[in-house]
């Protein structure tokens, strides 16, 4: 596979470990997933989040099993959409600008309440237009539909995520609230670097449907794995994810499972952050006080050390580990090591240099990342040490990252994002 290392670079693995890295394709589907990672784009998990108190993932199997029943209640009361939204987590809505190609939402004042309170009686097709047969995207949980709508003289995508019906052993009140923990943390996101979530409707057939912001542009696991990217290329995807990010915990919300599949372009080079059913709201506005995070969620190649030991920790911290995994990708088409445990090889020669007073400043690993300038922020990110890791405030004012060239922030940027630009073009080329 090509590689972006140049010619005269080292090669990225330590030479005191025999045997080669992980390649890029165990970024698509390794061998073990942790909580059920999926992976096509705009696939979603099947958990929940809680804002004040511990989020318990389930534990790493098969994503068939599915999550294990939470607070189940088999008696009585039928809980509502609207009742349990009305019960969800409450976030601040900054007015930053919405994308051109998502839809405004009828909740804010668009003609009619939302669906997801339960008093709209417009289904998906009048709301949205036809879906395609066709999925561009399945989970186990989840098939995601393109759906087109005329607008008088304009044509308006989505994406549309149809759930899962509800198992026979699970409640209403289950099914519901594992139905729109996600939709409450993702439906309050408004910024240039994150994917937006339009509404949550009903179709035809009552099916519970979530719509979005359709990005043709592709994810960012397929652009690594065509290659060719350029190192302003790469630099410009990192500092979008960074700034992805640095919106997200400034709202109060962890992402937890950061990786190329979550990470989607639109036509404009804008690189947008995906998939929130792993999401956990650490913090309230109202708040000041961090609340810890437990579980294992994401996939394995992109975990933070610490989601191994069982104990809390703080998810933001989790972000930044995952962030520092994709540029370590971006750049070599390869993953630094398969899982952050010391049974790996790989991973535990990286600690053991981290712990070398020699080599704790820039272990090989790091020392092989170009250009020079960004080796100490990657240490930093990558940081085995949680306590000792960097939190996004020091990564998005780090003088490289401060440097680095944005591509729709000028007006006549230094690249474009080839493979991003060449799939738009193929799936406007397609559409009837």
């Amino acid at each position: 596979m090509p590689s972006t290392r140049p010619p005269s670079q080292a090669p990225s693995r330590a030479p005191s470990v025999s045997g080669s890295r992980p390649d890029i394709s165990a970024i698509r589907s390794p061998p073990h997933l942790v909580a059920a990672s999926v992976t096509k784009a705009f696939s979603k998990k099947d958990k929940n989040s809680a804002p004040s108190t511990p989020v318990v993932e389930h534990s790493p199997g098969p994503r068939s099993k599915g999550p294990p029943s939470i607070n189940s209640d088999t008696g009585g009361h039928k809980f509502t959409l609207k009742e349990l939204l009305a019960n969800g987590p409450k976030l601040t809505r900054k007015g930053s600008a919405r994308s051109a190609s998502s839809k405004k939402s009828d909740s804010e004042g668009g003609g009619g309440k939302s669906t997801a309170g339960g008093e709209s009686t417009q289904s998906l097709l009048k709301k949205y237009g036809t879906c395609e047969r066709v999925a561009i995207g399945k989970g186990a949980t989840s098939v995601v539909r393109l759906a087109h709508k005329w607008d008088r003289t304009e044509e308006k995508l989505y994406a549309v995520k149809e759930f899962r019906k509800r198992r026979k052993n699970e409640t209403e009140k289950e099914y519901v609230k594992k139905l729109t923990a996600e939709f409450c943390i993702s439906s309050t996101l408004h910024h240039i670097n994150i994917v937006e979530t339009v509404d949550l409707v009903q179709d035809e057939q009552q099916h519970w449907c979530e719509v979005m912001e359709f990005c043709p542009g592709g994810d960012l696991y397929a652009a690594i794995k065509k290659g060719h990217m350029s190192p302003s290329e790469i630099e410009c995807c990192f500092k979008q994810i960074l700034c992805g990010v640095h919106y997200l915990h400034s709202q109060g919300v962890a992402h937890r499972d950061i990786k190329p599949e979550n990470l989607f372009f639109d036509t404009k080079g804008h690189l947008k952050i995906g998939d929130y059913g792993a999401s956990t709201v650490y913090r309230l506005p109202w708040e000041a006080t961090i609340h810890m995070s437990t579980g294992l969620c994401g996939s394995e190649p992109y975990i933070a050390p610490e989601q191994f030991l069982g104990k809390p920790y703080d998810a933001r911290l989790v972000d930044i580990w995952a962030v520092g995994i994709v540029y370590y990708c971006l750049h070599f088409q390869e993953l630094p090591w398969r899982v952050a445990q010391t049974s790996d090889q790989l991973y535990a020669s990286y600690t053991a240099a981290c712990a070398n007073p020699a080599q704790s400043a820039c272990p090989p690993t790091i020392n092989n990342l170009s250009p020079r300038s960004c080796r100490s922020l990657i240490r930093r990110m990558l940081e085995p040490d949680p306590k000792q890791r960097g939190l996004i405030e020091e990564c998005i004012k780090h003088p490289w990252v401060e440097g680095i060239e944005v591509c729709h922030t000028v007006n006549k940027p230094s690249h474009v994002h080839v493979y991003a630009q060449a799939m738009a073009q193929a799936q406007v080329a397609v559409l009837p």
